[in-house]
């Protein structure tokens, strides 16, 4: 009998193309005390039938100074939902924490739709499943296991009163997705996760945090208030999103870099 040799396994990478690209983008922004957030440190907020007194957004709290032992070592405390950061399934669900999701998915083609035409005037402005239509049939279908970005210039106000835009209730105003464009990328196109330039995935018109109920309601997660989106394609650069991997964590402040 002649000798059977074992197939060699296939490559599982075999149809991904090498990943190359020629500079990096910040798509972060520099956390600091005064980052704008849902809140305001010390001034009471209420959730449902839940009032608390926030406290400060980012603190830094130096134990060992160089100046005194050549070393130095910070506490850090924050919030998890400040400055850019994620929002895992378990912000608005009782899915994954952020140490729970794949490393593999923290790496994806980014697709980028911009609506500042829109934004410019309406700070309640929405990327709609129009708007979808519109880049792909520019642009072709969002690439496969993307992260899809809004691109609202919100980003340039961060430091201004207009990154609010509040109303004459004090109510927060920004751009945001449609719920039916999310609803269509969850059932038509595979899309792993969602990014903003704003504070939010959802902004007035979904005072109920549809989005947010929708989107990481069904195992999927997202960024927000990302930065420097003007400074990458539409389509055809990598994100890389470095999340720090914290136990139980429901998101957190991370750094997110495009590859281009």
């Amino acid at each position: 009998m002649g000798q059977v040799t074992a197939a060699k396994p296939k490559s599982k990478n075999k149809t991904h193309k090498p990943v190359t690209f020629s500079r990096v983008v910040d798509l972060s922004h520099t956390l600091h005390p005064d980052f704008p957030a849902w809140f305001i440190p010390g001034v009471e907020k209420t959730f449902g039938t839940k009032t608390f007194s926030p406290p400060a957004i980012v603190e830094v709290e130096r134990i060992m100074k160089y100046e005194e032992v050549k070393i130095n070592l910070n506490k850090v405390s924050y919030w998890e939902h400040v400055g850019t950061h994620m929002d895992a399934p378990s912000h608005f669900s009782e899915g994954s924490t952020v140490d729970q999701i794949p490393a593999a998915d923290l790496v994806l083609p980014l697709a980028v739709i911009d609506i500042k035409a829109k934004s410019t005037s309406d700070p309640l402005a929405l990327l709609t499943l129009e708007d979808i239509n519109a880049w792909e049939s520019k642009h072709g279908p969002i690439p496969k296991r993307a992260c899809l970005a809004m691109n609202s210039g919100w980003a340039k106000h961060v430091n201004t009163p207009k990154f609010k835009s509040l109303n004459g209730k004090g109510e927060h105003r920004q751009p945001a997705f449609h719920i039916d464009a999310i609803e269509f990328i969850k059932k038509e196109r595979d899309v792993v996760s969602i990014a903003v330039d704003t504070f939010s995935f959802d902004n007035l018109h979904s005072p109920e945090n549809d989005v947010h109920y929708a989107w990481l309601g069904d195992e999927r997660w997202g960024i927000e208030n990302v930065n420097n989106l003007d400074d990458v394609p539409a389509v055809g650069a990598t994100v890389v999103v470095g999340q720090p991997k914290i136990k139980d964590g429901s998101g957190g402040p991370n750094r997110v870099m495009a590859l281009v």
